[in-house]
């Protein structure tokens, strides 16, 4: 299983390539929720650094694409060194198509969000012959393992950070401000948490990008204690680390590759970036019951 995370600062790749095998960046005009938009020529840059390091690379485009963003889409592709990308990470099925007659299918992973929950759907675009896919965060352990036993590509999941759970294409904030009549000084600060009347103890982080606004689960996911599970399965994991910050990369990263649960260590880490850890979904079915009508 290798070792993936997301990056803020070119600067750190280099201490960062002694604990992760791979790096996951993008630009906000095709990816969202990214740590960090890097132009063409810091992209272009970071794939030559990693490249030197021997490490992988993989792209974050996973926003939803019209028509007129698909074409910039196929421009972007061809004015970034494509050829030494260990990977494209896509959210749309028409970018797979258009990374496949790109001849990129085998550099395509797909991500839809919520939708790959079983073997049949994980599995679908593998006759497109592409590198891989994400499969859901709402599901359970024993579903990621059952999924991997007949895998037919190369299994993505995200293994450790804040876990999304609301999206809205619309610019919520912005809108507010509109609202408000006060100026928007908060699009794509990632320092903003929202709170809900019901669970005042549990503040949200949210974020409102290109692509829209997006609401994250209050606690952090982490996956550390299932690894010997997971390693049997799951050919990347990634550690995001949106919200924090390239040093957390190098603290949480180390408990990954040394598989230790280093209990000085996680307690440190979550005194310093104020935030409780849980295991997400592994062990609850997430099942929706609407509630009973008064009428």
């Amino acid at each position: 299983m290798k070792l993936l995370t997301t990056l803020y600062h070119i600067d750190y790749i280099e201490s960062l390539c002694e604990i992760f095998d791979g790096f996951v960046i993008g630009n906000d005009q095709f990816g969202t929720r990214l740590t960090h938009s890097f132009s063409i020529q810091e992209i272009n840059q970071a794939i030559d650094l990693v490249k030197t390091n021997h490490k992988g690379i993989y792209l974050q485009a996973n926003q939803m694409l019209d028509d007129t963003l698909m074409d910039k889409f196929g421009l972007f592709i061809d004015a970034i060194n494509h050829k030494d990308l260990s990977g494209i990470i896509v959210g749309d099925l028409g970018a797979v198509m258009l990374l496949k007659s790109k001849g990129l299918a085998d550099k395509a992973i797909y991500h839809p969000e919520t939708l790959l929950t079983n073997s049949y759907d994980f599995n679908f675009l593998a006759k497109e012959n592409i590198l891989g896919a994400f499969v859901a965060k709402e599901i359970t352990l024993d579903d990621i393992l059952t999924i991997g036993q007949s895998k037919a590509i190369k299994l993505f999941m995200v293994g450790h950070g804040h876990l999304n759970m609301f999206y809205s294409k619309r610019q919520l904030i912005n809108n507010f401000m509109d609202f408000a009549q006060q100026e928007n000084t908060y699009h794509n600060k990632q320092n903003l948490k929202i709170i809900e009347e019901q669970r005042a103890e549990q503040p949200y982080p949210i974020l409102e990008d290109r692509a829209g606004t997006h609401v994250f689960r209050s606690d952090v996911f982490a996956a550390l204690h299932h690894l010997d599970e997971l390693q049997k399965v799951v050919d990347y994991l990634v550690v995001d680390t949106i919200f924090k910050d390239d040093e957390y990369a190098l603290k949480v990263g180390s408990l990954y590759k040394n598989n230790k649960a280093d209990e000085h260590t996680i307690h440190s880490i979550k005194e310093t970036y104020q935030e409780s850890w849980d295991e997400g979904f592994f062990n609850t079915k997430t099942i929706y019951k609407p509630k009973e009508s008064s009428l």
